[in-house]
């Protein structure tokens, strides 16, 4: 019946010539009269058959808008006749389809259809957005989205977004913040036809509230972080509804945007396993601040937090000046961070460890067996960020000097007891979990014994003429129980008669009230003494006044 309807007015409806620019109207009250004498109905059915017909050809702009006011039919132009008629035709045609039958079928297809589908639904969508007056068209789909904000040492972690069609819209970016929108199984209550609902419907307070599930499941997918264990939680930010028509293929829709952002704080284990997992998945990726607030691109990367700037106005200093007041998601905090402070380690067990104020240090009354020192050295050589030419089986070394003993329960007990060797001296051994250790201790406070390093320049730059000459400060590789670490040398660029004051004080003694030497130290300890390579290198320092005398520790090589 209906499409019989539908037949009858296409012969009703008003014409446009082809060539020309004829055309005529026809009354909607004509086209009523006709549908009831034609088919026997009622002018009801006839009138409802009508309107609806002419709601969908308003809504496809084929209709002059003026006349159609008048309650007249009359279209805009020839083509706006054929796209009406093609419409109304499939519409009653029961062998017509816009589309093939099993077009919007989401399971199991391929990628090229899904973006098919999306095509179709961004073209749709985009246009009915552009032409709603004051650009408010009502959304059609709704998400509510957690975020999560991990922040280290002014960085913030993002993971590649799942819709890859998005990489090649510049506009888009196709990293964004960890985490997703909610479904029906993060929600702990209702049933399937009430929790379908709730998430296609606006502002659902019982979705919002079931959005710390979302993330959990979203950071545990997509970082492999799993909650209590490797992290905490607390609300940073609600955001304002945000609407653009967009989604994941082929779910692409004028959309309203429900987001909660939390802030993560990481235990230890949650951020040695996320520096390891970081190391394994290129889907996870760092942006500074300044670049994630402008969009910038890195490396091939775009983040994309378009609402989250819309919230603070598109005001991006604003934005990056509340990430960077938070804190980061995780702080190493050493127990023992003394200042003007050194601990020098031997390599020799019967040699004393110094420890105390610079300049002051004294023996620590610990006697060490041979082992015992061999690990320590391990343990300060990795909180200093040594190489390792080789590493002992069952040892993974983490930042801030933590190391991680896996199946060696020799070893992890030698670091136990040598933790309670030194309880209640300023060399304090963290032990997490009998697992993780680590010398606890301000790195740059911690110093190598002198044997280790020598210092070298060239006979012919020592005679040449240069206003700056180089100089190489040597240290040698060494045996921990950890593993071998590499020798390193570094070459560092001293202006010639700096050099040739430093000569002196190894080829003479000066007293330490001796003014000309004064002079060398300080000159030392405003350059060099300072230089952030020199401090890597583990040198407690070059001049050194002892028994009233300068000395130059290192002897002078010149060959």
């Amino acid at each position: 019946m209906t499409r019989n309807l539908i037949k009858t007015l296409i012969t009703a409806m008003p014409r446009y010539a082809e060539e020309e620019g004829d055309f005529y109207g026809v009354k909607r009250g004509s086209l009523i009269e006709t549908l009831c004498k034609q088919h026997d109905i009622d002018v009801g059915i006839a009138e409802n058959t009508v309107l609806l017909c002419e709601c969908l050809l308003d809504s496809l702009s084929v209709l002059k808008a003026d006349l159609l006011l008048e309650g007249e039919w009359c279209f805009v132009s020839f083509p706006a006749q054929l796209m009406a008629t093609s419409v109304l035709t499939t519409m009653c045609d029961s062998q017509s389809r816009f589309f093939a039958a099993n077009f919007w079928n989401t399971q199991g297809i391929s990628s090229d259809k899904k973006n098919q589908q999306r095509d179709v639904l961004r073209i749709v969508e985009n246009v009915r957005l552009e032409n709603h007056a004051g650009n408010d068209a009502q959304p059609i789909r709704y998400c509510y989205v957690a975020w999560s904000i991990i922040k280290l040492d002014g960085k913030v972690l993002f993971y590649q977004r799942e819709d890859t069609q998005k990489r090649h819209d510049k506009s888009a970016g196709d990293y964004g913040l960890i985490g997703g929108r909610a479904n029906q199984n993060d929600v702990p209550i209702g049933g399937k036809v009430s929790l379908i609902r709730e998430l296609q419907s606006p502002n659902s307070g019982l979705i919002k509230n079931a959005l710390t599930f979302t993330l959990k499941r979203e950071l545990r997918e997509e970082a492999g972080l799993v909650f209590d264990l490797h992290y905490t939680f607390k609300p940073w930010r609600t955001l304002k509804p945000y609407r653009q028509v967009q989604g994941a293929a082929p779910n692409h829709a004028l959309t309203e945007y429900y987001l909660e952002i939390f802030y993560i704080d990481l235990t230890l284990e949650g951020y040695l396993f996320l520096h390891q997992k970081i190391k394994s998945d290129d889907r996870l990726a760092w942006f500074s601040i300044e670049d994630m607030v402008r969009g910038e691109t890195i490396d091939g990367k775009i983040p994309y937090i378009k609402a989250l700037v819309n919230d603070f106005s598109d005001d991006s200093s604003a934005l990056a000046t509340e990430l960077m007041a938070l804190p980061d998601s995780f702080a190493s905090r050493y127990l023992f961070q003394p200042p003007k402070y050194g601990l020098t380690l031997p390599i020799d067990h019967q040699m004393p460890l110094l420890a105390g104020v610079l300049g002051k240090e004294k023996p620590l009354e610990i006697n060490l067996t041979e082992r015992q020192l061999a690990i320590l050295l391990g343990l300060a050589s990795h909180l200093r960020g040594f190489e390792f030419a080789t590493v002992e089986e069952n040892i993974n070394f983490h930042p801030f000097g933590w190391i991680e003993v896996k199946r060696n329960f020799a070893l992890q007990t030698e670091l136990i007891s040598l933790a309670g060797l030194f309880k209640g001296t300023d060399l304090i051994i963290e032990n997490h979990c009998d697992n993780l250790f680590r010398l606890s201790i301000s790195p740059y406070v911690v110093y190598f014994y002198e044997r280790l390093f020598s210092f070298a320049v060239k006979q012919a730059d020592l005679n040449g003429i240069q206003t700056k000459i180089p100089v190489n400060i040597h240290r040698e590789s060494f045996e921990t129980a950890l593993g071998k670490v590499k020798d390193n040398t570094d070459e560092f660029k001293l202006t010639l008669e700096f050099v040739h004051k430093l000569q002196s004080l190894v080829v003479r003694q000066f007293r330490t009230d001796n003014e000309d030497a004064v002079k060398i130290e300080d000159t030392y300890k405003k350059g060099l003494h300072k230089e952030p390579r020199f401090l890597a290198l583990g040198l407690r320092s070059l001049i050194r006044r002892e028994a009233g005398i300068f000395k130059f520790i290192l002897g002078f090589t010149n060959a």
